[in-house]
């Protein structure tokens, strides 16, 4: 097992950048390029030091504090709710200690008033430490929070308290005016999401159905904001100014008209990316713009692959922590597939070669999609040939034309907009239509052997034609389709107990079938959703029973939604008869025995060669084994969700180790903690998760 990594300290870093400077000083030339990696290394633990800094101390968690502070995101205003980024500036009242996060996500249910960015707001909020469910194969939500410099999370307490201070301006502003105008000329149309995502990166009005076509089809990346759109932009613009500047001698004589469109294009671009909001994918190709506009200028030959490589090391620089995203490596990787694919080979006009990248491109990002999404999208290929040309042509020149025209003619901009509104309906007819006829291919997670060799047969589908073994690229990509999931949960029986935040929820598995005993509020962050879902899809395994505890609060909110989620499988447990018989289910090596406890309650008994483990709603003290319970959570800890009890009185929590998962090793269970497992450097833990030695 792994051990947990504490945070990085200041003589890591140290020792990391002194490396780094003493190795590019004594390498000899053409070997001092490590010296940039150790560097690079020592900057993102310098900033993982910064970010935990700033993040809420896990003893502090659920304090109240009155906050002054700026709203530095735009809204996503709900029926029910108000939710935005809140970077405080001082305590007004309450005791937090400094230095304060630097960003906090902010839940404000009933909202009175609706803030807007750049504005300055006095609120009194409960805060909480910026932590989340930690579950095999599920959303890593603290992951999540460290990415976008997160230090906290919160909602608002004593709305009446809430009081405007003053106004402000921040590009944010501008995004969120010309996202109301936008839904103020199309009303209630279905592709009003979609055309504010295109032009100011407002998603929050698309739907999960949209969502789910785009990503059937492997188009999601065109209904954002994406790099194809900046340079887009930048080559219009560019065009377009330098046209006109060839058209005034005088002009010309003075600057060039190639420079003076590459800067006109490069400012074109820098606009387009900051009514984006900056997003990763706007930040590589704005970077990539600039590069070449710097080139250019400087009057220097630049290459493509070195235009991609700058881009990539400055996106690091800004954000050394960009890989821990998806979108890092969908958007410099399809890049390099792109230059891959076309890089001194002959310039080729008609759809057979744009077909062919396509489809080079497709297959190129299969090892990502899979790590990231757990899907492969079929029709990607044949999808973008169709999406890509009717976005760039006749959707975005629509919304943004119509961007530009809404400080002066407001009317027109508003027909632009349903134009392209229009385009959008159509387009999305067409992709609906392909994702019902070949949806795309849920695959297991796969393992990190069968991403490298993934990667191995994507380099082989992109070499030259000469290269011998070539043959060998579609066995390796094949691989993608077995992972975990090819062997159901593991070699070996296992009892999974999951970190729910409030009713014990456990899966047992041997082979491809699995058992779930427990159920968790409802609402939707249930078990089902964050827990049990992503376990069962990413390790291919079929829900043959449920076995609900109780029919009371926290035990039964969820399970009208999983009834209906996993129909097919058996549903015991609270609502039968106490004194019907026991039912007994057989999984590979373990044996499976529900057991009435009384008073409408059920616990459940897993037998295999390693011995016992009870789940129970309690922890008791006349089972046999292993016992596994939600009674064993602190009353004043309500983040915990299950603990289990060694044999020797030691106490795991869901709430300290993350989801625990039970497998039989020899003629015992072994106890592996999935914090200990995934050893995040980012994670501020509680001092009984660190104590070493503790499973």
């Amino acid at each position: 097992m792994s051990v947990l990594r504490e945070p990085p300290g200041a003589f890591s870093v140290a020792a990391v950048a002194a490396s780094g400077v003493v190795w590019g000083l004594l390498a000899p030339r053409g070997w001092r390029w490590p010296a940039a990696g150790l560097l690079g290394c020592a900057w993102a633990l310098l900033s993982a030091c910064w970010l935990l800094a700033h993040e809420l101390a896990p003893s502090h968690d659920g304090t109240d504090a009155c906050l002054e502070g700026q709203v530095v995101s735009v809204p996503e205003i709900e029926s029910h709710r108000a939710r935005f980024e809140f970077r405080p500036d001082g305590v007004l009242d309450g005791e937090l200690l400094e230095p304060l996060p630097r960003r906090i996500r902010v839940d404000w249910y009933g909202a009175t008033e609706e803030p807007a960015p750049g504005e300055r707001w006095q609120l009194c909020l409960r805060l909480r430490a910026p932590d989340g469910f930690l579950n095999p194969e599920g959303f890593d939500y603290q992951r999540w929070l460290f990415q976008r410099r997160i230090g906290a999370t919160a909602y608002v307490r004593e709305a009446e308290q809430a009081e405007r201070l003053s106004g402000g301006w921040r590009i944010d502003s501008v995004r969120t005016r010309i996202a109301d105008a936008m839904a103020e000329r199309l009303g209630d149309s279905r592709y009003l999401g979609l055309v504010q995502g295109l032009g100011v990166a407002v998603r929050d009005r698309i739907g999960d159905d949209q969502w789910e076509v785009l990503s059937v089809t492997g188009t999601a990346h065109l209904l954002a904001i994406s790099g194809l759109h900046i340079g887009l932009v930048a080559g219009l613009a560019g065009t377009l100014a330098g046209g006109l500047w060839r058209v005034v001698p005088s002009l010309v004589r003075r600057v060039p008209a190639l420079i003076a469109g590459t800067l006109a294009g490069a400012l074109a671009a820098a606009g387009y990316a900051a009514l984006a909001g900056f997003t990763l994918p706007t930040q590589r190709a704005l970077l990539m713009v600039l590069v070449f506009a710097g080139a250019l200028l400087l009057r220097r030959p630049l290459s493509p692959w070195h235009s991609l490589a700058v881009a990539a090391a400055a996106v690091l620089a800004l954000d050394p922590w960009a890989p821990l995203g998806a979108g890092f490596w969908l958007s410099f990787g399809a890049v390099a597939i792109i230059l891959a694919a076309t890089t001194g080979r002959p310039m080729q006009r008609g759809p057979l070669p744009w077909l062919r990248i396509q489809v080079l491109v497709g297959v190129g990002m299969l090892p990502a999609t899979a790590v990231w999404f757990g899907h492969l999208p079929l029709l990607s290929p044949l999808a973008n040939l169709v999406a890509v040309p009717w976005v760039s042509v006749s959707v975005v020149p629509l919304i943004l034309t119509g961007v530009a025209l809404q400080p002066v003619v407001p009317e027109w901009s508003g027909g632009l907009w349903q134009g392209a509104d229009a385009a959008l309906g159509v387009l999305m007819r067409v992709l609906s239509a392909l994702a019902e006829f070949l949806g795309a291919v849920e695959v297991p997670t796969p393992s990190v052997g069968a991403v490298a060799l993934a990667a191995v047969g994507v380099a082989l589908v992109l070499a030259p034609r000469a290269v011998p073994g070539r043959w060998l690229a579609g066995p390796l990509l094949a691989l993608l389709l077995l992972g975990p999931g090819s062997s159901g949960g593991g070699p070996s029986g296992r009892v999974v107990v999951f970190d729910t935040g409030g009713g014990l929820t456990a899966l047992a598995c041997d082979g491809r079938q699995a058992v779930v005993y427990g159920g968790g509020p409802g609402g939707g962050l249930d078990a089902a959703s964050v827990a049990v879902e992503p376990f069962l899809e990413a390790r291919g395994l079929t829900l043959k029973a449920w076995l609900v505890p109780r029919e009371q609060a926290p035990w039964d909110g969820a399970v009208a939604e999983a009834r209906q989620r996993w129909d097919d499988a058996e549903w015991r447990g609270a609502g039968q008869d106490t004194t019907a018989e026991a039912t007994e289910w057989s999984l590979g090596r373990l044996t499976l025995q529900e057991t009435p406890l009384g008073d409408e309650e059920w616990g459940l008994d897993v037998e295999g060669e390693a011995g016992t483990v009870s789940l129970r709603p309690d922890l008791e003290n006349d089972t046999k084994g292993l016992v596994v319970g939600a009674a064993g959570c602190d009353e004043d800890r309500q983040a915990c969700s299950a603990a289990v009890e060694l044999k020797d009185g030691r106490l795991l929590r869901s709430d300290e180790q993350g989801a625990l998962t039970l497998i039989e090793d020899g003629d015992a269970w072994r106890v592996d903690s999935e914090l200990q497992r995934r050893g995040r450097v980012y994670h501020q833990a509680s001092p009984a998760a660190l104590a070493p030695g503790m499973l």
